[in-house]
């Protein structure tokens, strides 16, 4: 079976997917790294808004894998 969007996100964090959304430079490092993710369609797009709706705390959904690239942008930059 596939891992899961938020698996991966703990996994290359090093750390719980609960310490992602409540640890802040864990989440702002697991929004860069959707943002920095190549071949985005591997995972369907309802993952992807769940995933980031988990982290920011607020409902997200995407209606493209271009739109998620969009959204994610500003997380690039490495403000913390």
């Amino acid at each position: 079976m596939k891992q899961g969007l938020l698996d991966r996100l703990a996994e290359q964090n090093h750390a719980f997917i609960s310490s992602l959304r409540l640890v802040p430079h864990l989440k702002w490092a697991a929004l860069r790294d959707l943002y920095l993710m190549k071949h985005k369609e591997q995972y369907p797009l309802k993952e992807w808004g769940e995933a980031v709706s988990y982290l920011l705390g607020c409902t997200v959904t995407f209606n493209s894998y271009e739109e998620i690239t969009n959204s994610l942008k500003p997380f690039s930059l490495g403000l913390e």
